[in-house]
């Protein structure tokens, strides 16, 4: 299922519209995926999309081990948009610096 979400993110990095969700579905579910839980499919959507900017902003020393633990703390790209660099910086590998940093890239 990633790779059709990733493929989602790509094909609409401004986000999407809610018709446009709804023909996500109905593609994982043409495919074979369990999309009886809508909201744990968001949920990933969300997460993926979320690993997704951190990438394509390719802040400087902020590999793929810092963006899992980003994306495990604040699970979506609104709640990085809103946080403070100071609540960042509590994810213990993620020092104050960067920290302003990645909520510098992704607002």
């Amino acid at each position: 299922m990633v790779k059709h979400l990733q493929a989602f993110i790509e094909a609409h990095p401004e986000g999407w519209q809610h018709h446009e969700w709804l023909e996500l579905l109905a593609e994982l579910d043409q495919n074979g995926f369990d999309v009886s839980d809508t909201d744990a499919v968001g949920w990933e959507l969300e997460r993926e999309r979320l690993s997704w900017e951190l990438r394509r902003k390719g802040v400087p020393g902020l590999g793929p081990k810092r963006i899992d633990a980003v994306v495990e703390r604040f699970g979506t790209l609104w709640r990085l948009q809103h946080a403070e660099p100071e609540q960042v910086a509590e994810i213990k590998t993620i020092p104050g610096k960067l920290a302003e940093q990645v909520v510098r890239a992704v607002r």
